[in-house]
Protein backbone atom coordinates (compact mmCIF):
# COMPACT_ATOMS: atom_id res chain seq x y z
CA UNK A 1 0.00 0.00 0.00
CA UNK A 2 1.23 3.50 -0.82
CA UNK A 3 2.17 5.64 2.17
CA UNK A 4 3.03 9.27 2.66
CA UNK A 5 5.91 10.07 4.99
CA UNK A 6 4.96 13.16 7.03
CA UNK A 7 8.02 15.28 7.78
CA UNK A 8 9.33 14.74 11.29
CA UNK A 9 9.42 17.40 13.98
CA UNK A 10 12.39 17.86 16.25
CA UNK A 11 16.03 17.46 15.30
CA UNK A 12 16.96 14.38 13.31
CA UNK A 13 19.62 12.53 15.25
CA UNK A 14 21.96 9.73 14.38
CA UNK A 15 19.98 6.87 15.96
CA UNK A 16 17.10 6.46 13.49
CA UNK A 17 14.11 4.19 14.04
CA UNK A 18 11.33 3.33 11.60
CA UNK A 19 8.10 1.36 11.96
CA UNK A 20 6.59 1.90 8.52
CA UNK A 21 3.59 -0.29 7.79
CA UNK A 22 2.85 -1.02 11.43
CA UNK A 23 -0.57 0.55 11.23
CA UNK A 24 -2.65 -1.58 13.61
CA UNK A 25 -1.62 0.26 16.78
CA UNK A 26 -3.00 -1.27 19.97
CA UNK A 27 -1.06 0.58 22.67
CA UNK A 28 1.59 3.14 23.57
CA UNK A 29 3.99 3.06 26.52
CA UNK A 30 5.49 6.37 27.64
CA UNK A 31 8.26 7.14 30.12
CA UNK A 32 8.42 10.86 30.98
CA UNK A 33 9.15 13.56 33.56
CA UNK A 34 7.88 17.11 33.94
CA UNK A 35 9.64 18.54 30.87
CA UNK A 36 10.92 15.53 28.91
CA UNK A 37 9.67 12.35 27.28
CA UNK A 38 12.35 9.75 27.90
CA UNK A 39 10.98 6.96 25.73
CA UNK A 40 8.11 5.69 23.62
CA UNK A 41 7.24 2.09 22.83
CA UNK A 42 4.38 1.00 20.63
CA UNK A 43 2.29 -2.17 20.64
CA UNK A 44 0.85 -3.40 17.33
CA UNK A 45 -1.29 -6.20 15.99
CA UNK A 46 0.47 -8.08 13.20
CA UNK A 47 -0.85 -11.28 11.66
CA UNK A 48 -3.20 -11.80 14.61
CA UNK A 49 -0.49 -11.39 17.27
CA UNK A 50 0.38 -8.54 19.61
CA UNK A 51 3.97 -7.42 19.11
CA UNK A 52 6.11 -4.83 20.87
CA UNK A 53 9.16 -3.73 18.91
CA UNK A 54 11.99 -2.05 20.79
CA UNK A 55 11.71 1.03 22.95
CA UNK A 56 12.63 4.35 21.33
CA UNK A 57 14.48 6.96 23.34
CA UNK A 58 16.35 6.46 26.59
CA UNK A 59 18.11 3.16 26.93
CA UNK A 60 18.44 3.71 30.68
CA UNK A 61 16.15 1.88 33.05
CA UNK A 62 16.80 4.11 36.05
CA UNK A 63 15.09 7.35 35.01
CA UNK A 64 13.16 9.27 37.58
CA UNK A 65 9.76 10.14 36.32
CA UNK A 66 6.42 8.69 35.43
CA UNK A 67 5.32 5.85 33.23
CA UNK A 68 2.02 5.46 31.44
CA UNK A 69 0.61 2.52 29.52
CA UNK A 70 -2.14 3.40 27.05
CA UNK A 71 -4.06 0.40 25.74
CA UNK A 72 -6.49 1.09 22.91
CA UNK A 73 -9.86 -0.60 22.57
CA UNK A 74 -8.55 -2.35 19.46
CA UNK A 75 -9.87 -2.73 16.75
CA UNK A 76 -12.60 -0.13 17.29
CA UNK A 77 -10.21 2.57 18.63
CA UNK A 78 -7.59 4.08 16.35
CA UNK A 79 -5.17 7.02 16.26
CA UNK A 80 -6.44 10.30 14.75
CA UNK A 81 -3.98 12.92 16.11
CA UNK A 82 -0.54 13.41 17.61
CA UNK A 83 0.61 16.66 19.21
CA UNK A 84 3.29 17.98 21.49
CA UNK A 85 6.48 19.96 21.63
CA UNK A 86 10.24 19.74 21.24
CA UNK A 87 12.66 21.94 23.13
CA UNK A 88 16.17 22.82 22.08
CA UNK A 89 18.27 22.32 25.20
CA UNK A 90 21.54 23.48 23.62
CA UNK A 91 23.02 23.65 20.11
CA UNK A 92 23.42 19.87 19.97
CA UNK A 93 20.50 18.54 22.00
CA UNK A 94 16.80 18.68 21.16
CA UNK A 95 14.31 16.71 23.28
CA UNK A 96 10.64 15.80 23.08
CA UNK A 97 9.25 17.84 25.99
CA UNK A 98 5.61 16.78 25.70
CA UNK A 99 3.37 14.51 23.65
CA UNK A 100 -0.34 13.74 23.46
CA UNK A 101 -2.35 11.28 21.41
CA UNK A 102 -5.94 11.50 20.19
CA UNK A 103 -8.11 8.61 19.10
CA UNK A 104 -11.62 8.36 17.73
CA UNK A 105 -12.71 7.58 21.32
CA UNK A 106 -10.76 10.12 23.40
CA UNK A 107 -7.40 11.69 24.15
CA UNK A 108 -4.34 10.72 26.19
CA UNK A 109 -1.89 13.19 27.66
CA UNK A 110 -0.17 15.47 27.52
CA UNK A 111 2.79 13.57 28.91
CA UNK A 112 5.56 15.98 29.89
CA UNK A 113 5.13 19.76 29.74
CA UNK A 114 6.16 22.21 27.04
CA UNK A 115 8.50 24.96 28.21
CA UNK A 116 6.84 28.27 29.04
CA UNK A 117 10.18 29.98 29.70
CA UNK A 118 11.98 29.19 26.44
CA UNK A 119 9.11 29.60 23.98
CA UNK A 120 11.57 30.81 21.31
CA UNK A 121 13.42 27.47 21.65
CA UNK A 122 10.27 25.34 21.64
CA UNK A 123 8.71 23.81 18.51
CA UNK A 124 5.06 22.82 18.84
CA UNK A 125 3.38 20.30 16.55
CA UNK A 126 -0.15 19.08 15.97
CA UNK A 127 -0.74 16.35 13.39
CA UNK A 128 -4.38 15.66 12.51
CA UNK A 129 -4.74 12.33 10.71
CA UNK A 130 -8.52 12.42 10.41
CA UNK A 131 -11.31 10.16 11.52
CA UNK A 132 -10.35 7.36 9.15
CA UNK A 133 -7.89 4.53 9.56
CA UNK A 134 -5.11 6.34 7.70
CA UNK A 135 -2.27 5.90 10.24
CA UNK A 136 0.61 3.94 8.72
CA UNK A 137 3.36 3.82 11.37
CA UNK A 138 5.88 5.96 13.25
CA UNK A 139 9.49 6.92 12.62
CA UNK A 140 12.00 9.23 14.24
CA UNK A 141 15.35 9.52 15.96
CA UNK A 142 16.66 9.26 19.48
CA UNK A 143 19.67 10.04 21.61
CA UNK A 144 20.81 8.22 24.74
CA UNK A 145 18.36 10.14 26.94
CA UNK A 146 15.22 10.87 24.93
CA UNK A 147 13.35 11.21 21.65
CA UNK A 148 14.94 13.76 19.26
CA UNK A 149 12.37 13.64 16.46
CA UNK A 150 9.11 11.95 15.58
CA UNK A 151 7.13 11.62 12.38
CA UNK A 152 4.57 9.23 11.02
CA UNK A 153 3.25 7.64 7.87
CA UNK A 154 -0.26 8.00 6.52
CA UNK A 155 -1.88 5.71 4.02
CA UNK A 156 -2.97 7.12 0.69
CA UNK A 157 -6.67 7.99 0.85
CA UNK A 158 -8.66 5.23 -0.81
CA UNK A 159 -11.24 6.36 -3.35
CA UNK A 160 -13.94 4.61 -1.30
CA UNK A 161 -13.80 7.34 1.36
CA UNK A 162 -13.83 10.26 -1.06
CA UNK A 163 -17.37 11.49 -1.46
CA UNK A 164 -17.68 13.73 -4.50
CA UNK A 165 -20.74 15.88 -3.86
CA UNK A 166 -20.51 17.73 -7.18
CA UNK A 167 -21.34 15.27 -9.94
CA UNK A 168 -20.01 17.73 -12.55
CA UNK A 169 -16.43 17.03 -11.43
CA UNK A 170 -14.50 15.14 -14.09
CA UNK A 171 -11.57 12.99 -13.09
CA UNK A 172 -8.71 13.40 -15.52
CA UNK A 173 -6.34 10.49 -16.05
CA UNK A 174 -2.63 10.96 -16.39
CA UNK A 175 -1.30 10.35 -19.92
CA UNK A 176 0.46 7.15 -18.86
CA UNK A 177 -2.83 5.72 -17.57
CA UNK A 178 -4.73 6.44 -20.81
CA UNK A 179 -2.48 4.23 -22.95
Amino acid sequence: MDMIKVSPVGKCGRHIWDEKGRDQIAGIFISYAEDIVFSLQFMFYENGDLIMPGKHGSRSHNQRGDYCAIVFDYPSEFLISIGGSFEQMNKKLTVLSSIKFGTNKGSYGPFGTPSTENVDKTDFFNFQIGNYRLFGGFYGSQNDDSIESIGFYVKAIPSSIINLKDSTVNVKKEKDEED
